[in-house]
C-alpha cells in the first residue's frame, strides 16, 4: 500500500489489528502509577511526597519529549524509530526492578516516559491515517481518547490488584507482554523504507527543552512539598518558586528571539480560541482532579482497599466508551462546541451536588455507579469537546506548538497545581471541622459518656489495664471524629466545587470566542500525533 510502513503483501486488516495492539500496548506502558505512591514509599523508607515528585517527573519527561517527536520522525526512518523506541521501554522496565534509591527511581521514570510519548505518538499517526480517512478531529478524539482512558483505568486496576500480592517493582512488568508483541509487529510486518524528508537533529533547541524541564520541575516541587513546608513561610519553597517563575520567563524569551526554537509560543498571540482552550483545560482540572477526596473517603470510612478503589474507578469506563464517542460524533457533525462544554460543566456540579448529599459511610460500592459515572462523562464530553476546539482553524506549522500548550496546561501545570490547591483546603476544612465535632463529644453529654464507659469496659474485659482500656478508647473516639470530620470536609469541598462548576456552565454559554467554527479549508492538512 502506498505510503504505508507495513510490507505489500500485508493485508488492510492486519494493519488495522496490528496497529491496535501497538497503541494499546503504549497506552498500557507507565513508570510509577499513582495508585503505587504509597507501596514504592514503603519500599524506599523515604517520604511519599518524594515518590510523589518523582511521579510528577515522569508527567513533565512525557510532556517535555512532545515537541521532539516531528524531529525524531524527520530523522529516524519509523520502523527504526519504534524499534530503537520499543528496546528503550524493555530495557528501562527491566532496569525498574533493580532500582534503590530515588535518583535511580526519578532518571527510569523520567526517560521511560519520555520514550514512551515518543513511540505513542509515532503509532497514534498510523493508527489516523488508518481509522480517520475522513480527517475529522472530532471523531479522531471521540476514537482515541475513549481507547485511552479507558484502558489506563484498566491499568490502573491491574496495578492495585498485583500490589496485593507482589513488590510495587513488579507493576512495570505488566507491560511485558505489549512490549514483545510490538516488538514482533515492527521486526516482521514493517519496511525500513524512508517515507520522509531526513532532518539533522542538531537543529533542536536542547537549551530550551532543559530549560522547560528544570521549570516544571521546580513549579511541582513547590506544589508537592509546599503544604508540608508551610508554602512560603519554606526558604527552600520560596527560593525553588522563584527559579521557577524565572525559568519560565526566560524559556518564553529564549523561544521568542531563537531560529528554532523548542516551541513557539506565538501560537498562543496568534490564536485566541488557543488561548481560550488552554484556560479552560486548566479550569476543568480545577473542578476535575479532586479523586485524593474521593479516594480517602473510600479508605478511612469505608474501609476499602485499594484495588477496591480501583474497582469503583472502573465505572467511569461505561461513561468514557458511550459519552466520548457520541461527543466526537457530535464535533465531527455539527462543529460547536459551546453545547457540549455546558453539558459537560453542568454534569459536574449535578456529580459534586449528588455526591455530597449522600455522603455517608454505610453506603456501598454499588452507590458509586451513579456519581462515577456522571464525572466520567463530564470529563470525557468536557476534554473531547476543549481538544476538538483548541485544534481546528489553525495552520498545519503550528499545530504541534498547539498541542504542547494543551498538553502541558492540563499535566504541567494545572494538575500539580489544583491538586496541591484541594489537598490544602480539604485538610484546612478537616482540622475546622475536627475541632467542631470535639467540641460536641464532652463528656457533659450523657451519650457521649456512656460511650466512653462502654468502650472502656469492653477493653478491660478483653484484658486491657486501665490506662490501656482508656488510651484504646480516646483512639476509638478520634478516629468516630475523625471519619465525621472528613465527610463534613468532603462535603464542604464538593458544595464549592458544584458552586464552580455551575459558574463555567454559565460562562461558556456567553464567551463569543467559542463562536469560532470549524473551517474545513484551514484543516485539510492530514492529521497527524500532533492534532491530540
Amino acid at each position: 500500500m502506498e505510503n504505508s510502513i507495513f510490507h505489500e503483501p500485508v493485508p488492510d486488516w492486519v494493519e488495522k489489528v496490528c496497529i491496535i495492539l501497538l497503541v494499546c500496548s503504549q497506552i498500557m506502558i507507565s513508570g510509577i502509577p499513582a495508585n503505587a505512591i504509597a507501596m514504592v514509599t514503603s519500599f524506599l523508607g523515604d517520604e511519599k511526597d518524594a515518590i510523589q515528585f518523582i511521579y510528577y517527573g515522569g508527567v513533565v519527561g512525557s510532556a517535555s519529549a512532545y515537541p521532539l517527536i516531528g524531529r525524531f520522525l524527520r530523522y529516524f526512518r519509523k520502523r527504526q524509530l519504534l524499534l530503537l523506541c520499543i528496546s528503550l521501554e524493555l530495557i528501562l522496565l527491566v532496569i525498574s526492578v533493580f532500582t534503590k534509591n530515588n535518583l535511580q527511581l526519578f532518571v527510569v521514570n523520567f526517560l521511560l516516559s519520555s520514550v514512551k510519548m515518543v513511540c505513542l505518538m509515532t503509532c497514534l499517526g498510523l493508527f489516523l491515517k488508518k481509522f480517520n480517512p475522513t480527517n475529522s478531529r472530532g471523531l479522531m478524539y471521540g476514537m482515541y481518547y475513549a481507547l485511552s482512558f479507558s484502558l489506563s483505568q484498566l491499568y490502573s486496576y491491574w496495578v492495585a490488584v498485583l500490589l496485593q500480592s507482589y513488590s510495587w517493582k513488579y507493576t512495570f512488568l505488566i507491560s511485558l507482554p505489549g512490549i514483545f508483541v510490538s516488538f514482533l509487529i515492527v521486526v516482521v510486518l514493517m519496511h525500513t523504507r524512508r517515507i520522509e524528508k531526513k532532518y539533522p537533529l542538531y537543529q533542536i533547541d536542547w537549551l530550551g527543552y532543559f530549560l522547560f524541564i528544570a521549570s516544571s520541575l521546580g513549579l511541582s516541587y513547590v506544589c508537592i512539598f509546599g503544604e508540608r513546608l508551610y508554602w512560603l513561610q519554606d526558604n527552600t519553597i520560596r527560593l525553588i518558586l522563584a527559579a521557577s517563575i524565572v525559568g519560565y520567563v526566560l524559556w518564553t524569551i529564549r523561544m521568542l528571539i531563537v531560529r528554532r526554537p523548542y516551541v513557539d509560543v506565538r501560537v498562543l498571540a496568534k490564536y485566541s480560541h488557543v488561548r481560550v482552550g488552554v484556560a479552560l483545560m486548566i479550569a476543568l482540572f480545577f473542578i476535575y482532579n479532586t479523586f485524593s477526596i474521593s479516594t480517602e473517603f473510600m479508605k478511612v470510612n469505608l474501609g476499602y482497599t485499594d484495588s477496591y478503589v480501583a474497582a469503583t474507578n472502573l465505572y467511569l469506563i461505561i461513561s468514557f466508551v458511550i459519552f466520548i464517542p457520541l461527543t466526537g460524533i457530535w464535533l465531527h457533525k455539527v462543529h460547536r462546541v459551546r453545547e457540549s462544554l455546558f453539558v459537560g460543566f453542568a454534569l459536574f456540579a449535578i456529580y459534586y451536588l449528588y455526591t455530597a448529599r449522600f455522603f455517608y459511610p454505610e453506603e456501598n460500592s454499588t452507590f458509586f455507579l451513579i456519581p462515577m459515572m456522571l464525572r466520567g462523562a463530564a470529563y470525557g464530553i468536557s476534554i473531547t469537546s476543549l481538544s476538538y476546539y483548541a485544534s481546528v482553524n489553525l495552520v498545519q506549522a503550528d499545530n504541534t506548538h498547539r498541542a504542547f500548550f494543551s498538553i502541558i496546561s492540563r499535566s504541567v501545570i494545572a494538575a500539580p497545581i489544583t491538586s496541591a490547591l484541594w489537598l490544602d483546603s480539604f485538610n484546612y476544612f478537616k482540622q475546622k471541622e475536627y475541632d467542631i465535632v470535639s467540641a460536641q463529644f464532652g463528656m457533659d453529654d450523657y451519650r457521649v459518656s456512656g460511650l466512653w464507659k462502654s468502650l472502656v469496659s469492653s477493653n478491660l474485659k478483653s484484658g486491657s489495664s486501665l490506662d490501656q482500656a482508656e488510651q484504646l478508647a480516646q483512639g476509638t473516639l478520634h478516629n468516630m471524629i475523625y471519619k465525621e470530620a472528613l465527610i463534613m470536609s468532603a462535603q464542604n469541598v464538593y458544595y464549592l466545587l458544584a458552586a464552580i462548576s455551575i459558574a463555567l456552565a454559565i460562562l461558556v454559554l456567553f464567551l463569543k470566542v467559542l463562536n469560532v467554527h470549524y473551517v474545513s479549508e484551514k484543516n485539510k492538512y492530514q492529521m497527524t500525533y500532533m492534532d491530540v
